[in-house]
């Protein structure tokens, strides 16, 4: 196809993903509402398993489709293992410092929420990073199965507990009317879910297609694809969200979805790389790994010492995430 109709349907897709979102985080606002859940639950548990699809497509297909096609499973491995590690490093930085500029852009230095959840979310976050890295070394790679079993526990436990604590805190608030105009409101709400979902699943499948065709077109190594690339779109349903949600004043839901798909991902989605993939990190893999704690352990630090998400901590996720961009393109 030409260069044009590539760039076309790259830019339809993103289009298709930015409406599909807007209808996802209404559905799911509204869902979350109907539960009695808080905006921390919504956020990190009802947004997330539904966004949270197409980082778990790509690597299973990466591997399964290679197997099916009887190619070799070592390059579709380590397409798995880059994508899986870098989402969660994307999202704890990059998507964290694309809030930085919906704050300025609405002269806000903060975001306005109680921090107590954020400091419980990236305790699973680490917790869950920290033991699946640490599986991956020679050492404990023979009882990895373990390190699977543990994540998915994690994870389990992580649900129970959000939903828990949300309930006990929520406060009743209006929420507005969900767009699909059923008589049935289930049936609108259902409805609504569904094909949100689907035109999300659909056009991020596209999207990171024409994101694979110009990153090859323009010489870009498969390593930074399976980083970076990838990662940034399929991450993007999550990004919209929270920008949606903190646009509209809505701090919480913006935050708790970042966070809580940074702890789907290094429990649900790690365990998934750990059980299809030898599980053997490279040095850059490793590096991203270490970048990804540090990155988390400062945010953390930097949030409980000033007691609040302001505009420095934002923008140290983005130097993060730009140092480890010039990292790759001048070793």
């Amino acid at each position: 196809m030409h260069f044009v109709t590539h760039f076309t349907i790259a830019l339809i897709s993103l289009v298709a993903i930015v409406l599909a979102c807007m209808l996802f985080t209404n559905a799911i606002e509204f869902l979350g509402n109907k539960l009695k859940l808080g905006n921390n639950a919504t956020g990190s548990i009802l947004a997330v398993i539904g966004t949270g699809l197409p980082e778990l497509i790509v690597p299973i297909v990466a591997i399964l489709g290679a197997i099916y096609a009887d190619i070799k499973i070592n390059i579709a491995q380590d397409i798995a293992l880059g994508a899986i590690l870098g989402s969660p490093f994307m999202l704890s930085t990059l998507a964290l410092f694309l809030l930085y500029f919906v704050l300025i852009s609405k002269n806000k230095k903060q975001l306005y929420l109680d921090i107590t959840f954020i400091q419980r979310d990236y305790k699973y976050f680490l917790l869950a990073y920290f033991i699946a890295i640490l599986f991956s070394f020679n050492f404990l790679n023979n009882y990895k199965i373990i390190a699977s079993l543990l994540l998915l526990l994690l994870y389990i436990i992580f649900v129970y507990r959000t939903i828990i604590k949300s309930r006990t805190t929520c406060v009743e608030c209006e929420c507005e009317k969900i767009y699909f105009n059923f008589k049935n409101e289930n049936l609108a709400l259902f409805a609504q879910l569904f094909f949100s979902l689907l035109i999300l699943i659909l056009a991020s499948h596209y999207f990171v297609g024409e994101i694979k065709y110009f990153s090859l077109s323009f010489g870009i190594s498969p390593a930074i694809l399976a980083l970076l690339i990838t990662p940034f779109a399929t991450e993007l349903p999550e990004c919209i969200n929270s920008i949606i949600w903190l646009k509209q004043g809505k701090d919480e839901l913006a935050i708790a979805n970042i966070l809580g798909a940074v702890v789907f991902q290094t429990t649900l989605l790690f365990s998934i790389g750990i059980i299809l993939t030898p599980w053997v990190l490279s040095k850059d893999l490793l590096i991203v790994s270490m970048l990804t704690i540090f990155g988390g352990i400062s945010f953390l630090f930097l949030t409980l010492k000033n007691k609040k998400i302001d505009l420095i901590s934002l923008l140290f996720c983005g130097i993060i995430y730009f140092s480890y961009l010039v990292f790759l393109f001048i070793k």
